[in-house]
Order: structure tokens, then C-alpha cells, then sequence
């Protein structure tokens, strides 16, 4: 189960926020990846309307098949069920996401469907993984990231802040995003990727 927040970046207190993410002293690492998606549905929308998104990601030279679903969404947090397998094609990914636990009647039906682009984000993602101890110890990811969304043909710049839980207590973890949002004034970016891919895409038709 994914548990994230996804926030606009906040201008005004961006430089404070830059020196407290360096400052960290539980910062185990930081990356920098070149992330590259196609978003896709079948032509009667069998995957919105079972309530995942399904996409096919490089995340710079690994290609990646991933089925979300959301479980619950208020603000800047997400709920969602999340399945990831390597592979280079839909095909090979529906195959693979039901020994990842996906649903597997879902993957099936979906393997013998024709597919249409919904949308795409082609972005850089600045990521620091972050140790917290204590008594309610947990990993976290934050993650900047600047790049474009749309369409092939319509691709407009987006820039977001996202705060991901990888390990360890989901309620320290909750508690650390809010008062993370209190501290910089940071604003909830409601709408996901996929769904500013597709106000995007729909706007250069």
C-alpha cells in the first residue's frame, strides 16, 4: 500500500526548505532520476473504470509497468494500492503484476484489450531518503519534481513537492507530513499527474 503527499512547490519558502532537507542529519541518500511515463486506458476505459491507472515508465534506463488504484484521498495525502514489475511493454507488465499482486482477473481481461494514450509526464525527480528513530521510527522519500506533462503534441511544465513512506509507522509518518505542510506553508496539489496529463492533453484538442 502507497501512503504519500503531494504538495505545489511553495515559492515563498522554498530556500528555507532547500536548508532544512540538507540539514537533515537522517538523510541516508539522494538521487536524481530522469522519469519518462505513458499513461493508458482501453478505448471503453476499462481501467478507469475499475479504478486503477496503468502506466509504463523509464526511470532512466529501467522500464517499469505500474497499476495503481486509490484506496482514499483528502488533501495532500493519497491512499493507493501500488503493483511495479520491470518490464519494457504493456504486454510483458500485465503478464508480470499479478505475481506482484495485482488483481489478476483484472490483468487478464486488460491483456487481450487494445490500448489508447491518455497522457504523459516526462520529468526529473530530486529524491532524498530520510530516516526518522524514536519511538514510532520510519523511512520516508521526498522528492522534487520539475518537468513537463500533457500530451505528445501539448506538453506543459509542472514543478511538485512529493513525500512518500517507504518503511516503519504510517501514524509518525502522517504526523511528520502535516506539520512538514504547517512549517513551510505548503499548499496540496489535488489533482494527480495523470489527471493534469489529461486536463493538459484535453486542452490542445
Amino acid at each position: 500500500m502507497e501512503q504519500e503527499y503531494k504538495w505545489k512547490i511553495p515559492q515563498a519558502t522554498l530556500s528555507a526548505l532547500a536548508d532544512y532537507l540538507h540539514g537533515l542529519s537522517g538523510r541516508l541518500r539522494h538521487d536524481t532520476l530522469h522519469m519518462a511515463a505513458v499513461y493508458y486506458d482501453t478505448a471503453d476505459s476499462l481501467v478507469y473504470k475499475n479504478g486503477a491507472a496503468l502506466r509504463l515508465r523509464m526511470e532512466n534506463d529501467r522500464s517499469v509497468c505500474c497499476m495503481k488504484r486509490t484506496v482514499s484521498k483528502s488533501g495532500a495525502k493519497a491512499i493507493r494500492e501500488e503493483y511495479e514489475v520491470e518490464a519494457d511493454s504493456l504486454a510483458e507488465g500485465l503478464r508480470k503484476l499479478p505475481d506482484a499482486g495485482a488483481p489478476r482477473d483484472l490483468c487478464i481481461l486488460l491483456s487481450h484489450q487494445q490500448f489508447r494514450e491518455l497522457g504523459r509526464t516526462d520529468f526529473v525527480r530530486s529524491c532524498y531518503l530520510l530516516a526518522f528513530e524514536g519511538d514510532a521510527p520510519f523511512t520516508a522519500e521526498f522528492a522534487v519534481d520539475v518537468g513537463a506533462l500533457g500530451a505528445a503534441d501539448n506538453m506543459q511544465p509542472f514543478e511538485e513537492l512529493e513525500l512518500e513512506l517507504k518503511s516503519g509507522d504510517a501514524a509518525a509518518f502522517s504526523s511528520y507530513a502535516e506539520q512538514l505542510e504547517a512549517d513551510f506553508s505548503l499548499e496540496p496539489q489535488r489533482l494527480s499527474k495523470l489527471a493534469r496529463a489529461i486536463q493538459a492533453a484535453g486542452s490542445s484538442r
